[in-house]
């Protein structure tokens, strides 16, 4: 129902995919299924992740770079250490902690989460020691159940691609940001939540060691930046790392607005550190190379910040926008705003829909055809399906994969779907695996020339999945202690989407829960195929309860995420129950309960 990382388990199939009306073409050479990244992607995977290493950035500041996919800096003193960003799985963290032990040997005294996405967080199990506090901003809690929440099954299969789970690592190299991330390693969900949180700026001091952490809203909105003024170095987090910034990301997210990642880049720039150490890509030292570092960074999210708003008033489309905004030459040379992990076009994108929204003002768009009516009438106009599939082989052969995968969409939007099967205008039938098959030789054709990590992993891992098909979901491993830490109104929030309508039509009933630890009380009612979900007192009108529970908030997460069945709550009486216990069965059937939610 709730909670686990972007991770979907790998599912290998050895399907073999009949040739047939769409097989290839005799006159055109069959592509490699898995192309090699382009020069510039290997040069900078090179860079981003190099051979596993631990190296001291300044005295007493040790650098993890090349074990995962962020960075893990640990700062030592003569009392314990100080981890910021523990990694993404404990089986990777693990092996960090033994590569740096004999540098910085000593206990763990505190944790500091720059953010909360699961690479920095995951791997927290593996450094806490008895007594390590675990700091972050007040507010990470939010921005980490809100992130794996609601949309984890979307997000789930999204990351998925954006990470080209089933995609070989001679085919990327990379993430862009650092090594390929473990996927399934990171099932093991070793996040550890925070004992420590602030807002604005909070110091503490480890073995004389002063450590200023201060609220530095960028990639995400619970981001904070670690201050050495000792040693003069700076910990931005995700705020700055050596590619263009991820104001999208393809898994979707929360809006990144640019205004607070512009002015958190501005406050560290007042700091004018020494040394510049990110949680992705490498270090960054001496003071002239950070200022013109940080300098460029900020100036290259306003540029394109700038160049939207101008566009929007101006009344030009997105489309147009996202096809025309480009970096100033002084900004497009550095290399670390390439599009390597973001693009400008992305962000174009994002920035405009984040303030506007998705209508850009063109009257088309408000009353379209559907997309399949749509994609039929062009298909018939273009001359029929045969003759559109051999203008997308034409346009492949000749390298023009992006028109070629354009086309194919067409047919297979003005079929229905992925994969179904059609008749063309001669009456032959066209088979959705053949489709599939011709489709998929386009994406990795349009791969090959793909720089960025991101787009070129969903390029490939969308032709693996239309060959072997989509794996299935596997579920994380969360500790009693994090689970007890989910917000128990999120658990509630989610219930409302987990509502399977077609077995709530014509229901109106209610069910008023009680919980305990802490104290709270929540209203669902379920009216017509919607789950009303209401934090305290019945709305006015809302039918009688046929039941009410009375129960813990632990107990209630659990059988929310599907680890313990009502039946078996009630039995053990975990649930106090005032009604029937088979009505609310019936009730509680209705929903999907788990991690993740019915096909």
């Amino acid at each position: 129902m709730l909670l686990a990382p972007l991770t979907l388990a790998p599912l290998i199939l050895a399907l073999h995919l009949a040739c047939g009306q769409l097989a290839p073409s005799s006159q055109e050479a069959v592509p490699p299924r898995a192309p090699h990244p382009t020069p510039a992607l290997s040069e900078h995977c090179a860079k981003v992740a190099p051979e596993p290493s631990v190296q001291e950035v300044a005295p007493g500041v040790w650098l993890a770079q090349g074990y995962d996919l962020a960075n893990t800096i640990v700062i030592a003193t003569p009392e314990g250490n100080v981890v910021v960003d523990p990694g993404m799985s404990p089986a990777r963290a693990r092996g960090v902690r033994e590569a740096v032990a004999p540098h910085a040997p000593g206990p763990t005294r505190a944790i500091i989460y720059t953010h909360s996405h699961i690479d920095h967080v995951g791997g927290a199990s593996a450094w806490a020691d008895p007594g390590t506090e675990v700091w972050a901003t007040d507010a990470f809690a939010d921005n980490f159940f809100s992130q794996y929440g609601m949309f984890l099954p979307a997000e789930a299969r999204r990351g998925a691609h954006q990470f080209g789970q089933d995609v070989p690592d001679e085919a990327l190299g990379c993430s862009g940001l650092g090594r390929r991330p473990d996927l399934v390693a990171a099932l093991d969900n070793g996040t550890v939540l925070p004992t420590r949180t602030f807002s604005g700026q909070a110091v503490l001091e480890v073995g004389g060691v002063r450590i200023e952490l201060s609220a530095s809203p960028g990639e995400t909105r619970d981001q904070l930046s670690v201050w050495l003024p000792q040693e003069q170095v700076l910990l931005p987090g995700d705020d700055f790392y050596a590619a263009f910034p991820s104001l999208y990301t393809l898994r979707g997210t929360l809006p990144r607005p640019a205004e607070p990642w512009i002015s958190s880049l501005d406050a560290m720039r007042r700091l004018d550190p020494q040394v510049l150490v990110p949680s992705h890509t490498a270090p960054i030292l001496g003071r002239d190379q950070v200022r013109e570092a940080l300098t460029r960074y900020r100036d290259g999210i306003q540029w394109v910040r700038d160049a939207v708003v101008r566009g929007a008033n101006a009344g030009t489309r997105i489309d147009t926008l996202a096809a025309s905004v480009q970096l100033p030459p002084r900004l497009a040379e550095d290399p670390d705003l390439a599009p390597l992990y973001g693009q400008v076009d992305w962000s174009v994108r994002a920035l405009y829909s984040n303030e506007l929204g998705w209508f850009d003002g063109r009257p088309e768009a408000l009353y379209p055809l559907p997309p399949d009516e749509q994609a039929r009438r062009t298909v018939e106009m273009m001359g029929g399906t045969a003759t559109v599939v051999e203008a997308a082989r034409k346009a492949r052969a000749e390298g023009d994969a992006t028109w070629a995968l354009h086309l194919l969409r067409l047919v297979e939007d003005a079929g229905g779907g992925i994969g179904s099967a059609r008749v063309d205008d001669a009456g032959r039938t066209l088979s959705g695996p053949d489709l599939n098959e011709e489709i998929a030789r386009t994406l990795e054709a349009r791969a090959r020339s793909v720089t960025n990590p991101n787009g070129r992993a969903w390029l490939l891992q969308d032709a693996h999945e239309r060959r072997e098909g989509s794996p299935s979901p596997r579920q994380p491993t969360l500790s009693d202690d994090f689970i007890d830490g989910i917000p128990v109104r999120l658990v509630f929030d989610v219930m409302a989407t987990r509502l399977r309508p077609q077995d709530a039509m014509g229901v109106e009933e209610s069910v008023v829960f009680h919980l305990e630890d802490p104290a709270a009380d929540y209203v669902v009612t379920v009216r017509d195929g919607v789950a009303e979900v209401v934090a305290g007192a019945p709305l006015p009108g809302t039918p009688a309860p046929i039941a009410e529970v009375r129960t813990t908030a632990a107990t209630w997460r659990r059988v929310a995420l599907g680890q313990q069945t009502p039946v078996a709550a009630v039995a053990s009486r975990a649930i106090q129950l005032d009604g029937d216990p088979m009505a609310l069965v019936h009730f509680l059937d209705r929903f999907d309960r788990g991690l993740s939610p019915s096909p």
